[in-house]
């Protein structure tokens, strides 16, 4: 066992392209390390959870809004328990039928017709299984720009926290997806998406290897 770990340590020291590579395999794939919320401020309060997608995107699946909302919903119950989540049925509802430009309407009125403190504003620039630069590649691809607008007496008219997030499906490139349909890797890579959105805002683990190549 010794002259088995003494050969990989030599093999490690000798090139470093191989030391990488053992350290990965060497890492237990079940530890993890700490990563803080990058917003943790939600507490118990309510939020609404607004998608924007183009005409294209919604001529291809009318759906994909409503997808959205309710992945991002979905995660943010389960690991935010005392903040409250406005049902993705109702924002549908606001967007589609309340007869209303809410695409231009300031945070501030937003949370006023949604009845909540915090409105989390998700705006998709991608949502395909064709990506661009690989469309004879099947991958189920969703990206899209966040913003947390907060409400309320003296609250800022900017975003209080912005980022962008991609998911895609499967990570892995040479992974089989032959028996997969391209709703199942919408599917797959819309509850990616909702999982990566919700951890900006609770602390968690990732795994020491690090997150999955894209």
């Amino acid at each position: 066992m010794r002259r088995v770990l003494s050969g990989l340590l030599i093999l490690a020291m000798s090139a470093p392209w191989a030391g990488c590579q053992l350290a990965y395999f060497l890492t237990d794939p079940d530890r993890g390390r700490p990563v803080q919320a990058e917003y943790n401020k939600i507490g118990n309060r309510r939020v609404a959870v607004l998608v924007w997608a183009d005409r294209t995107t919604l001529d291809i699946d009318p759906k994909a809004r409503r997808r959205v909302c309710d992945a991002i919903t979905y995660e943010m119950k389960k690991h935010l328990p005392d903040a409250v989540l406005i049902p993705s049925r109702d924002v549908q509802a606001f967007q589609e039928e309340g007869g209303l430009n809410w695409e231009s309407m300031r945070a501030s009125e937003l949370c006023k017709q949604l009845k909540c403190d915090l409105v989390l504003r998700v705006d998709l620039l991608e949502y395909t299984t064709r990506a661009a630069a690989t469309k004879e590649l099947r991958r189920g691809r969703v990206r899209g720009t966040v913003n947390l607008y907060e409400c309320g007496e003296g609250a800022m008219t900017e975003a209080v926290y912005e980022t962008e997030i991609v998911a895609n499906f499967p990570t892995d490139r040479q992974s089989s997806i032959n028996e997969l349909t391209d709703g199942e890797l919408m599917r797959e890579a819309v509850a990616q998406f909702g999982q990566a959105t919700a951890k900006k805002f609770y602390d968690h683990e990732e795994s020491l290897r690090g997150p999955e190549r894209r």
